[in-house]
């Protein structure tokens, strides 16, 4: 599938921008709408808990779009072959995204994610689908349990992963801002561009749109509900 890991990539960047640019905007003035300037300042004064939190958080939905079992990807990564060599996440990450192809778009996605944040703003859908060739993304009407499951976890836990490094405590709005980035997420693993919907289509509706069949709705719900409940846990 090859949206799955661009998508995931994209939607750790948005949820933790979003998490953290929330927060500071709720400290300050209770409005969430920033400008361009202000965001570039606050992601730069998180530059490093970026990407402590990337590796942190994508490590396990990366592996899961690549391998079938864990037990795949622990026998490479503690073969003699390969375990001399590991010495930092990125290391690790060689080996996590499975082909050296994949590694060099992952290495490609988190830098136009991250240029995009340093310019002011998450990169939007209609920069995100224009950055592939036509005909790379995929459109899928297909039940994609594993991946669907795999960004939801990103979402949830790179948002309140946001939150926690802006350092305010979690709030029952929260789930608000937890489904507009499932609706513009998926979008990106689902569909190869934007999904059309008119100004007064309802939640319920878009979502729909967006899932293409009820499957993956559910468990994107079924993951989304699991997700906050490991955070609360934490």
């Amino acid at each position: 599938m090859t949206n799955a890991q661009p998508a995931i990539i994209r939607a750790f960047f948005a949820a933790f921008a979003e998490g953290v640019l929330s927060a500071n905007a709720e400290q300050a003035t209770g409005c969430v709408e920033m400008s361009p300037q202000q965001v570039k300042q606050i992601m730069l004064n998180h530059y490093e808990d970026i990407s402590r939190h990337f590796f942190d958080i994508l490590f396990n939905p990366i592996a899961i779009i690549h391998y079938d079992t864990a037990e795949e990807l622990i026998a490479i990564l503690k073969s003699p072959e390969v375990a001399p060599h590991l010495k930092s996440p990125t290391d690790l990450f060689k080996y996590v995204c499975r082909t050296e192809e994949a590694h060099e778009d992952m290495v490609t996605e988190y830098r136009r994610n991250f240029a995009s944040l340093l310019g002011g703003k998450v990169m939007s859908l209609d920069d995100f689908f224009a950055g592939f060739p036509e005909g790379y993304l995929t459109e899928s009407a297909e039940h994609c349990e594993r991946e669907v499951r795999a960004l939801t976890q990103v979402v949830v836990r790179s948002f309140f992963a946001g939150r926690k490094t802006a350092q305010t405590q979690t709030t029952g709005a929260n789930q608000v801002y937890l489904f507009r980035l499932l609706l513009d997420s998926l979008q990106t693993l689902l569909h190869s561009k934007p999904v059309a919907m008119d100004d007064d289509t309802d939640l319920n509706a878009a979502f729909a749109k967006v899932c293409n069949n009820e499957k993956n709705l559910q468990t994107m719900l079924q993951t989304m509900q699991e997700a906050m409940q490991d955070i609360v846990v934490e």
